[in-house]
């Protein structure tokens, strides 16, 4: 396992630095916000561990990692001594994107063990290969690797294709697919969702030479179609149309 650590306050950094080098545990401090992100971008089974003061600027971090194509499992330290919060700020910042936020300061031993639990979480609760028609998805790098060719795929895309082919068969709603891509927060327009969807059925067909494995159900939803499907003439003209 391999942590890297972001804290504005230094002297915590090296606390949670001494904590987990204790336990074997590689650990890397990146002060900036930014390079902290470019980093965990760059080493995508790398852990991001960091300090918020408060659950908005926790969540406000959240957020703009993800939005960045950021992946890694986020771990968010929220200072309760700067701020009064407790479980349902840390549901601020758990809604924004993080796998898991506890308080600050936090027993040393239950810091180690919510790590160790996010790394089996990683490996065991979330399928490092999704088997989609003519093609494969890795979702912790977003490569849809096909028959025809390999296309990498967005933070969004990946989440909702992952969505879809979670329930293959079943009409998924756009206030469904919605929730999986913002969990209620700073939402776009629901057209943004067909937008998602069309180039999600131009990147499948790139990487599988023509498969369209996304179904419109008029007036539903989407369904994820497992053997793929040749549309008809009926619903490619009403396709153009929306």
């Amino acid at each position: 396992m391999r942590v890297l650590v972001c804290s504005p306050n230094p002297s915590i950094a090296i606390q949670i630095e001494a904590v987990l080098e204790g336990v074997d545990i590689g650990c890397e401090i990146e002060p900036a916000p930014q390079e902290f992100g470019s980093l965990l971008f760059r080493d995508p089974d790398a852990m991001g561990l960091f300090l918020a003061l408060g659950p908005e600027s926790a969540a406000k971090m959240c957020r703009e990692l993800r939005m960045a194509d950021v992946r890694n499992p986020l771990f968010a330290l929220i200072d309760e001594q700067s701020v009064i919060t407790g479980a349902p700020g840390r549901a601020v910042a758990l809604n924004a994107g993080a796998d898991d936020a506890q308080p600050w300061p936090i027993d040393a031993t239950e810091l180690v063990s919510r790590l160790f639990a996010l790394q089996r979480r990683q490996r065991d609760g979330n399928p490092s290969i999704i088997k989609l028609p003519g093609c494969i998805l890795k979702p912790t790098t977003g490569e849809l690797i096909g028959d025809v060719a390999n296309v990498h795929l967005t933070h969004q895309e990946t989440v909702l294709l992952s969505t879809l082919a979670a329930r293959p068969g079943a009409v998924i709603t756009k206030a469904m697919c919605m929730l999986a891509l913002y969990n209620g927060r700073d939402e776009p327009h629901l057209k943004i969702i067909d937008v998602f969807v069309c180039k999600l059925r131009k990147k499948i067909s790139a990487a599988t030479g023509g498969i369209d494995a996304i179904e419109t159900v008029w007036g539903q939803g989407f369904r994820f179609v497992p053997e793929g499907y040749t549309p008809s003439v009926s619903q490619v003209g009403r396709r153009l149309q929306g």
